[in-house]
Order: structure tokens, then sequence, then C-alpha cells
């Protein structure tokens, strides 16, 4: 494990834990992965439409990506090569880009702390975004067998995505866990914790340099009680946290 310290940005940032409620995307695997699979599917559809090469069509929806292009990557690629924007069309490739079957890997740290926490510790995950697309990547990683308790917030409603408490309490009823003796995992400070901190969990930002969220500084009141930028960390943490637990036994 790495000997990483942990930052605290909270006074007291463990108690009794019984479990470790986690995000998906870009924090148990990179969500970029399933992005190039998405325009992969897009450009083979776009390249059938336009009668051009599909990998010259990848590159510039990879490079719109890349250059931080976000919501209208479509928009903004038929407008480069001289397309009138076609709303069907842009539908189209957005239906490929959500159903494509995605070939996903587990970060290397979360694959460890699966192998680690359970059963040590009962295994949730939460996860906002389309529900027919998410469960395509929970599939595409295994995960269904690995945890105890899946909630996808999308099946309660968009309104209901994080921060909102519904998906929190939903999985915590299914694990027959009290919010004091759970843990939740993410990596979006815009959303992942305040809702969280509020129902009285404890919440630890995994911050990965070259992810999505990664360099984002969190607003006043939406800070995580704890950041770390490897989940090896977090088993050192849940070691810790259950040592000082014997001790003041």
């Amino acid at each position: 494990m790495s000997p990483e310290r942990i930052s605290r940005t909270s006074p007291v940032c463990a108690k009794s834990l019984s479990a470790v409620l986690l995000d998906l995307d870009d924090t148990l695997y990179p969500e970029r992965e399933f992005a190039r699979g998405g325009f992969r599917a897009a450009a083979a559809v776009l390249a059938e439409r336009l009668q051009r090469s599909s990998d010259e069509l990848f590159e510039l929806l990879w490079l719109s990506f890349e250059r931080g292009v976000r919501g209208s990557i479509f928009d903004t690629v038929l407008a480069e090569l001289n397309v009138p924007r076609d709303d069907v069309l842009i539908a189209e490739l957005v239906r490929a880009y959500r159903s494509h079957e995605p070939q996903l890997s587990l970060f290397e740290d979360a694959d460890r702390l699966f192998e680690v926490l359970w059963p040590r510790y009962g295994l949730g995950l939460l996860t906002d975004g389309p529900a027919d697309v998410q469960r395509r990547k929970v599939k595409a990683l295994g995960l269904q067998s690995r945890v105890e308790a899946i909630v996808y917030s999308d099946d309660f409603g968009r309104e209901h995505w994080k921060p909102s408490p519904i998906p929190y309490l939903e999985l915590l009823r299914k694990m027959h866990i009290d919010p004091s003796h759970a843990v939740y995992v993410g990596d979006n400070p815009k959303k992942d914790f305040i809702g969280a901190r509020r129902l009285g969990l404890q919440t630890v930002r995994i911050r990965r340099p070259d992810t999505e969220h990664g360099h984002v500084e969190p607003s006043p009141g939406f800070e995580a009680d704890c950041e770390i930028t490897s989940l090896d960390s977090l088993l050192n943490w849940l070691v810790a946290n259950e040592r000082s637990g014997r001790h003041a036994a």
C-alpha cells in the first residue's frame, strides 16, 4: 500500500465504520475509457452518413473532448466539417455514444480495494447518470458480484441525482446501515459530498490528477471530510480507524 498521507479537511476524519459506499465514474475506473468507446461508436455512425473515415472523425471528436468541450461536441465537430446542424443526426450520435457496449477496467487501486475490504465491510455503489448507461458500465466492470447493493439515482428521476438525499438513503436502507457508520467515497466536489454530509455520512474525496474533476476546487461547504489521491490511502485510513476503535474499547 502507498505510504501517502491523508489530507484532512475537517477535524475528525474517522469513526466506527461498517460500510464503504462508492461512487463509480473516475472513482473506480477512468471515465475517459467510456468516453473513448462512445466517440468510437458515434464516429462509425457519422462515417457512414458522411462517407468519411471513421478514424478521422473519431480524432476530431476526441480532440474536442481533450480541449474541454462538454455538452456540444457533436455540434462543434459538425460545424468544423461544414455540415449543417441536424437535430436528428445529433440525436443518433448521442444514442450511439450512450448505447455502446463499453470495454472498461478498474483502476488498479480500486481492484485492490475490493480484494481487501470484502467481507470486512459492507460495500455499496451509488452512481449518477442515465441508468441504462450506468448499468452497462457496472456490467462491463463486473461490479454486481463485488458489492452488496447498487443504487442508480436516475431510477428516481433526474431531479434526484446527487446531491439529493434520496439515493443515499436508499442505499443505506438496502444495506441496513446507519449513516453514522458509513463513509461515501467520490471524486466530484460539486455534488458528491454535501448531500452525504447532511445525512451524517463521513466523506472521502479521491482526487486523481488526470480525471474530469481532479483539479476542481470545492466551494465552501462542499468539501469532503478527507481527501486522498489513491484508494490505497483509504485502506490505510480504514485500518487506522479499526485500530483506534480497538484501543478505545
